[in-house]
């Protein structure tokens, strides 16, 4: 009788990476048989391991991680749910104090790979030798093959070709030779991947337990690996010459293919849509509170294709105490905060041709404003969801206080005007305090310096330095919730003046936010992120001649799908495929050519940055966006030198009030520039786009042809 090894501690928990071993007179507590695995209880347990260490980006997810081999490797798996080194810090969407320079995913995941697609060849191989399992083996193998595609996948953004292992290696100890195998062409990496999710969607059944894959799962995961390829195909020799080893194109895709890919994920995007079993999620008619239910009802509603649960007895995080801010939390806190850049995306903030953030009246003096909400009142809703609103109660109660600062009494909004006090030109990135940032063209004097606007240089928020005016009324300066200003000595608020809400549950009391304690699921895949697929996809096959598939007009279905997303988030509607263009994209303030909104995200064209900034949007803090730059090879040019900007509010304590709480609200301005904190300047590397083999792997595997720059 065969008998396995089982290498990790609980079989519930990971099931362990299984291996053969001899017969032995006495069963060791810590073997298990084919008998125990070869049926319903033990598959379901087998599959269990795989899917617990799937490389998902999540909640778990950390870059800066040791990367616990047994855990998956690469970043993949802290283990004890604290994770704040993202890379949504490296794309433009938000800042994180704990790592304002650029980060990369973690390099190295390799070895855990490839001992899950071991685990999903065991299974695919070993089940049509199961006669009495023949009614589920089907449904089972092609979960298999799931499992196995997810995680080529996953190293083939990484590494391009790979070799194609279908069979689960046994060493020959005589002859280790066995087990060298090189690497296929990328495009047959990506064809073997595609083949088997097709596969899969052919015999997965319609539905499936949260978690678990089903044809729609799958079709899913197919439409995101074809698009992966599609623009690799379409943009990635365009970068640099695709890199050959031996007559194999390891890196690159001839660009011949990239039409069949987009075909692909057209058709796998729109396979879903046909099911009906998933749609936007619309539920609730105030456009805000349905857009936040996507996350916070997660398992109840049909945009959710597939799932990461968590709970209490298994596995949980600490995303709710990690990046909520550190007055609701009873620990950690401020990791999440998003940049001005992909604030100004969005509809609804007065914006200048440049398309940036721009509050001023005809003769240049800022706008002022009654409250601290009055901004806010006429934003996209999905912006409103995606951010935690000065002046709004979260967390049972607890009011946002943000702002930078506050103007001497003697300052009467109604009659003192002002002229933008601080350089915003993406360039210059020290604080207000400072000779570089204060705008000495239209101010005398520094404001910031003179007394004519009162900040903190406390290290939190500043009950102990409040302002006082002549009433004798005390209002903080900084706000309880910041911005952290660079003249500060320390502090652990907002970087950028805001702070993010999505994933977050605002329901629960500061007293239960703390570490360990999070349980909310992750979302890998929903219906939205589909439906920009399939836009995406409609592009480029009409950019390219194929005006029509599938008997639609392409523009035109790429209209309906970015229509459909917009109309949920209460943004703009698109007036008609016209605005699907190839004039010039718009671009940032760096570059030369046309300006307007969406310039911080470069795209080919107009149709395509259209689709691109609506990405950006809609998947931002869901680490899709670190992905797309790297598959559209504008990583190195979007992030070049960048650095991330916040906006910062100023309020006139003349004529302000302080509620119960001794939160003080009044009329305010707000100034955009350079972030105050985590400033410095970061770019993304051209040799970046590719990793390197793991050096370990080469030394083991003589056959594996290392890749460029290595």
């Amino acid at each position: 009788m065969k008998r396995i090894y089982l290498i990790t501690a609980l079989l519930t928990v990971s099931l362990g990476w299984l291996t053969s071993c001899v017969d032995l007179d006495i069963k060791p507590t810590s073997i298990i048989t084919e008998e125990d695995i070869y049926n319903d209880n033990g598959i379901k347990a087998y599959m269990a391991g795989m899917y617990n260490h799937l490389p998902m980006e999540d909640y778990h997810y950390d870059v800066d991680s040791d990367g616990n081999e047994n855990g998956g490797g690469g970043g993949y798996y802290v283990n004890n749910g604290i994770s704040v080194w993202t890379f949504w810090n490296s794309t433009g969407e938000m800042v994180n104090r704990n790592n304002p320079g650029f980060k990369r995913h973690r390099t190295g995941y390799w070895s855990g790979a490839f001992k899950i697609i071991r685990q999903a060849n065991t299974l695919v191989n070993n089940l049509p030798n199961y006669p009495e399992l023949a009614s589920q083996s089907k449904t089972w193998i092609a979960e298999a093959k799931f499992i196995r595609a997810y995680v080529y996948f996953q190293l083939t953004k990484r590494y391009g070709g790979l070799p194609k292992i279908l069979e689960a290696q046994v060493l020959d100890p005589n002859d280790v030779t066995t087990l060298w195998v090189s690497r296929e062409s990328h495009a047959a990496t990506y064809d073997f991947i595609l083949k088997d999710l097709e596969e899969a969607i052919a015999d997965l059944p319609e539905k499936s337990e949260a978690g678990r894959a089903n044809k729609y799962v799958a079709a899913a995961i197919k439409s995101r690996a074809a698009l992966h390829a599609a623009t690799t195909a379409r943009y990635g020799s365009l970068k640099f010459a695709d890199w050959e080893v031996d007559g194999v194109l390891l890196q690159g895709i001839p660009s011949i293919r990239a039409n069949d890919y987009f075909k692909q994920a057209w058709d796998a995007a729109k396979l879903i849509e046909s099911s009906g079993n998933y749609e936007l999620h619309k539920a609730n008619a105030n456009k805000i509170d349905n857009y936040a239910e996507i996350w916070e009802k997660s398992d109840n509603n049909k945009e959710s294709i597939w799932l990461r649960k968590y709970d209490f007895n298994m596995s949980v995080h600490s995303y709710n105490s990690m990046m909520a801010p550190p007055r609701m939390v009873t620990e950690g806190g401020d990791r999440f905060n998003p940049t001005l850049d992909w604030v100004e995306l969005f509809d609804g903030l007065p914006l200048d041709d440049n398309g940036h953030f721009s509050a001023f009246d005809t003769d240049g003096n800022y706008l002022v404003y009654d409250n601290c909400g009055q901004l806010w009142e006429s934003i996209e809703p999905r912006l409103s969801a995606n951010l935690l609103i000065p002046g709004n109660l979260y967390k049972g109660g607890m009011k946002l206080d943000l702002r930078a600062g506050i103007f001497d009494e003697k300052y009467d909004p109604a009659t003192d005007k002002f002229k933008k006090f601080s350089i915003d030109d993406g360039v210059d990135g020290s604080g207000y305090n400072s000779s570089t940032m204060w705008n000495k063209n239209n101010y005398e004097t520094n404001p910031y310096r003179d007394g004519t606007i009162t900040y903190s240089t406390t290290a939190s928020a500043d009950q102990a330095d409040p302002y006082v005016r002549g009433d004798g009324v005390k209002i903080f300066k900084n706000g309880l919730d910041g911005p952290r200003m660079a003249s500060s000595s320390g502090g652990t608020n907002t970087c950028t003046g805001f702070f993010g809400r999505k994933h977050l549950d605002i329901t629960w009391p500061k007293s239960s936010t703390v570490n360990h304690t999070s349980t909310q699921p992750w979302i890998e895949i929903r219906y939205a992120e589909m439906l920009l697929n399939r836009a995406e996809a409609a592009v480029e096959l009409a950019q390219s001649g194929e005006t029509s598939y599938g008997g639609m007009d392409m523009l035109q279905d790429a209209f309906n799908c970015i229509n459909d997303l917009r109309d949920r988030a209460g943004a703009t509607l698109l007036n008609s495929t016209a605005d699907l263009s190839t004039d010039p994209a718009y671009t940032n303030w760096a570059n030369p050519g046309p300006k307007g909104q969406g310039g911080f995200v470069e795209a080919p064209n107009r149709a395509l940055q259209i689709v691109r900034v609506e990405r950006y949007k809609e998947l931002a803090f869901e680490s899709k966006i670190y992905w797309d730059l790297l598959r559209w090879f504008t990583f190195d040019t979007q992030i070049r030198s960048y650095r991330k900007r916040g906006l910062y509010s100023f309020m006139f304590s003349k004529g302000a009030t302080v509620d119960d709480a001794g939160i003080p609200d009044g009329k305010y301005i707000y100034d955009a520039k350079a972030a105050e904190q985590a400033s410095d300047r970061i770019s993304f590397e051209v040799k970046n786009y590719y990793e390197t083999i793991p050096s370990t792997e080469l030394k083991n595997n003589p056959n594996l042809q290392k890749n460029r720059f290595q």
